[in-house]
C-alpha cells in the first residue's frame, strides 16, 4: 500500500487574499511545487478568506490544467476551511476549462 503525504497550503499565508490574478498567480507556484511531488496530497485551507473572483481562480487553479488532469487535481486537491462561493469558483472553473479540452489563462 502507498502512503499518500499530505501538505497544507494556506491561501491566507502564500497570496494573502483570493482577489486579484496576481495573488491567483501567487498560489498557482505554490501549488505547482506541492503537486510536482507525485505522492503528495496537497490540502488546501482557505481560512479567513470569504470569496475568490474569477482572475484568482483562473490563475491559480485552471492553469494547472496544460501540467496535470482533470481527474488527477481532483484526486490530489483538497479544499478545506471554505467557503460556499469558493468552493463553486473552484469547480467550475475547472470543471468548465478541463470538459472543454482547452486551458487559459
Amino acid at each position: 500500500m502507498v502512503m499518500e503525504m499530505r501538505e497544507r497550503i494556506v491561501v491566507a499565508r502564500t497570496s494573502g487574499r483570493a482577489d486579484t490574478a496576481e495573488q491567483g498567480s501567487r498560489l498557482y507556484d505554490a501549488l505547482c511545487n506541492a503537486l510536482a511531488r507525485r505522492d503528495v496530497i496537497v490540502e488546501l485551507d482557505f481560512q479567513s478568506i470569504t470569496t475568490a473572483t474569477s482572475s484568482f481562480a483562473n490563475l491559480a487553479f485552471v492553469q494547472l490544467l496544460t501540467r496535470w488532469p482533470l481527474a488527477e487535481l481532483k484526486h490530489r486537491l483538497r479544499v478545506v476551511n471554505s467557503t460556499r462561493q469558493i468552493n463553486e469558483m473552484i469547480k467550475s472553473r475547472l470543471e468548465r476549462e478541463g470538459n472543454s479540452g482547452k486551458a487559459v489563462a
